[in-house]
């Protein structure tokens, strides 16, 4: 990060795959973006931001068509210098569901060795009765494991919705694994939405243990399920209840020196046409740095 004497501190900034996706989401039969690889790449470089994530359906769809080695080209050549590949879930089951994940999770580690990604996004699914969390843990060790001798990054995300409900469980996840593998993915909407203050947070979360963190903004107000509010209502950061500002400043004061994944996620910001979208995700999240000087 670059600071000038009275100018906003510029932030490397990730535009997460919702955020130039267009109209796609989380959970769609299909997942993939109607958005052309090319023209997301081209506009993502176009607003500047310093890196872009993709999702699975995406990845595959570039796979089979240009290559992993073609797509990494082009991002490279585009001069967005920092790629982020998700989202793993179902590695704690068995059976078919873990036949199922065992492929996504193999497609995934391939794009991301090829793509030179900073971390894999890894989920805890959708459930209302979680599993224990020693059984969550034994198998994210495990994951863990596999992803270090691949030289893969992982980021683990408590959702509310999810086997991992809270910051804390997955604190306490990754903290049973020794594995340089094992991150945190620290997402402001997945905190405020289950009341952990921003002041409160870096009093659970030890910093050594994060892997990446994303920033937009959601309302106290749930619209329908949890899931649904978080794939429909998400605000631009500073246009919400969450503040933030204050979750920015925190952070920074925690010792984050890293990316910053801006993910927006919302009926709104999917209507947008992808540039201008990215430029409001862009905007809005720059908002949110302190002034330097």
């Amino acid at each position: 990060m670059s600071t000038t004497k009275e100018e906003t501190m510029t932030p490397q900034l990730i535009a997460t795959c919702w955020t130039s996706a267009g109209d796609a989401a989380p959970m769609r039969a299909d997942e993939t973006s109607p958005v052309p690889l090319a023209k997301r790449i081209a506009a993502v470089a176009q607003t500047g931001w310093s890196g872009i994530g993709l999702v699975h359906a995406d990845l595959v769809a570039a796979r089979d068509t240009i290559g992993y080695a073609e797509l990494s080209r082009m991002i490279r050549d585009a001069g967005i210098g920092i790629v982020e590949v998700e989202f793993l879930n179902d590695w704690w089951t068995t059976g078919e569901e873990r036949a199922a994940a065992d492929g996504i999770r193999a497609d995934l580690f391939e794009a991301a060795k090829v793509l030179g990604a900073r971390h894999m996004k890894v989920g805890a699914g959708m459930t209302e009765q979680p599993l224990p969390l020693s059984t969550i843990a034994g198998a994210f060790a495990d994951l863990a494991d596999e992803a270090a001798e691949a030289g893969i990054q992982l980021a683990l995300e408590a959702t509310p919705f999810s086997h991992l409900r809270t910051t804390q469980e997955a604190v306490e996840v990754v903290g049973r694994s020794s594995s340089p593998s094992a991150g945190l993915l620290i997402d402001i909407w997945h905190t405020a939405k289950t009341g952990l203050s921003h002041e409160e947070l870096w009093k659970v979360v030890p910093m050594e243990r994060v892997a990446a963190i994303e920033v937009d903004d959601g309302y106290h107000k749930t619209v329908g399920t949890i899931f649904e509010d978080t794939i429909n209502n998400r605000a631009y950061c500073g246009e919400g209840d969450f503040d933030s500002r204050t979750f920015v400043e925190r952070t920074l004061e925690a010792g984050w020196t890293g990316p910053w994944g801006v993910e927006i996620i919302s009926a709104e910001h999917r209507s947008l046409p992808v540039l201008d979208g990215l430029k409001k995700a862009q905007d809005t999240a720059l908002a949110c740095f302190p002034v330097a000087g």
